[in-house]
């Protein structure tokens, strides 16, 4: 079944992600992996700018080919949430900052988030 998300809020202290439908039932609850104490993810409000099934991701040092399911949340696409599948091919656990500022998320709920969150879902970041 198809749920329309209202909302997204990050928790950065305990790195998981809450969807809220549209009467503010929470609906999902997913652990996640965001940035590193180098290299945060940016607290405040945001909102999905752009939607991309696949996306090649570049930083200053990394360069990351066929990026599932991201959804970007500033303008210029620096800060998105996604599907890791390097992490899981890796056996790296969620619920770890382990990213340059991203939100990664385990790809099955990465496709879900995907296919159920509009542009302009508004996105909150808190510690």
């Amino acid at each position: 079944m198809v749920e329309l998300i209202a909302s997204i809020v990050v928790d950065l202290s305990d790195q998981k992600l809450y969807v809220y439908n549209p009467q503010q039932e929470l609906v999902r609850t997913v652990l996640v992996s965001t940035g590193k104490s180098s290299t945060p993810t940016p607290t405040g409000s945001a909102q999905v700018f752009t939607k991309h099934r696949s996306v090649t991701m570049r930083g200053r040092t990394y360069v990351a080919p066929n990026v599932p399911w991201a959804m970007c949340i500033t303008e210029n696409e620096m800060i998105c949430m996604h599907g890791a599948p390097w992490q899981e091919a890796a056996g790296q656990a969620f619920g770890v900052a382990r990213s340059s500022g991203c939100i990664r998320i385990p790809s099955p709920h990465a496709r879900w988030l995907f296919e159920n969150t509009p542009v302009g879902t508004p996105v909150t970041i808190q510690v």
